[in-house]
């Protein structure tokens, strides 16, 4: 399983879709894929933008994520209710906004669960750098 398409909707050169296919170049299909985007996507558009062999496997989840463990919308939180230690869990977290991606974070280095169902962890860091405000903008300090 894997989710997160870094807020990029239906672009087919998103960081996630190269990262999908950087693992099928080895062998490796995921069953699921669960993309978690805020911004409103019409569903028909997301599926035909995204290459064919991902279609099966994608779960488009078209709402914001959530830091709360109990919400139904804290992505650890579908992982500890559908996987368990032998599946092949990859997170990529990436929706530049640190007040959510920092609680994510906290929770895996914390949750001996979490650690024991996932394999793989990606994450961009935010942090404040005048280098990179013209792309990242300000950073919320949470």
């Amino acid at each position: 399983a894997t989710y997160n398409f870094n807020g990029d909707g239906v672009d087919t050169d998103s960081p996630a879709i190269r990262m999908i296919e950087q693992y099928r170049r080895f062998g490796i299909h995921f069953d699921h894929i669960y993309a978690y985007e805020i911004r409103d996507w019409d569903v028909d558009t997301v599926y035909n933008s995204v290459p064919e062999h991902m279609r099966g496997p994608l779960h488009w989840i078209n709402v914001a994520v959530e830091a709360d463990p109990s919400s139904q919308n804290n992505p650890h939180r579908m992982l500890l209710e559908q996987f368990g230690p032998d599946d092949f869990v990859v997170i990529k977290l990436d929706i530049d906004t640190p007040a959510i991606e920092n609680p994510l974070l906290e929770q895996l280095l914390t949750d001996p669960k979490l650690q024991e169902i996932v394999d793989v962890f990606y994450f961009e860091h935010h942090v404040e750098m005048e280098e990179m405000k013209p792309y990242w903008g300000e950073m919320d300090k949470s």
